[in-house]
């Protein structure tokens, strides 16, 4: 490639002169030789980047994370962050390894186990603060549940 390059770099034929050409190739020289040489950052160059989530699934984290105590399905996340159902849970399950729903379970967990450490024990019990979350069974919010300090039981 380094041959090629300086053989046609200059000529005024060259295929090079096409951007669509040019830019593509000029890339790859560019990364064949951060890959050849020896320096510090070389391992960051070689690690394959992990690409950002889509809008959508932004869009839908954003507001679940702002509005958690909501009914929220599937359709009604999709629909508030102008995507499809599918699109909504291929991309949570791509760029999160999860759900919609278990995103907002997890969601749920962490504020009803922030509301316990914040409660006052002799006067918020468990199965209040599962309710308002929306924990009808209460083996659902065992996980989220106050280590033993004596506060809660």
């Amino acid at each position: 490639m380094l041959l090629f390059l300086a053989k046609d770099l200059f000529r005024r034929d060259s295929v090079l002169t096409n951007p669509l050409v040019g830019m593509p190739f000029v890339d790859s020289v560019v990364r064949g030789l951060l890959v050849a040489a020896d320096y510090p950052y070389r391992s960051t160059v070689m690690t394959k980047a992990e690409r950002a989530a889509p809008r959508y699934v932004r869009a839908a984290v954003e507001i679940i994370e702002a509005e958690p105590h909501l009914p929220w399905t599937v359709s009604s996340l999709a629909r508030r962050s102008h995507t499809s159902a599918r699109a909504l849970q291929d991309g949570f399950r791509r760029h999160l390894d999860t759900s919609p729903i278990a995103y907002l379970r997890e969601v749920r967990l962490r504020r009803a186990h922030q509301t316990l450490l914040e409660s006052d024990p002799s006067r918020v019990t468990v199965a209040s603060v599962a309710g308002q979350w929306g924990f009808s069974n209460l083996a659902d919010s065992q996980p989220c549940m106050r280590p033993a300090t004596g506060r809660h039981p």
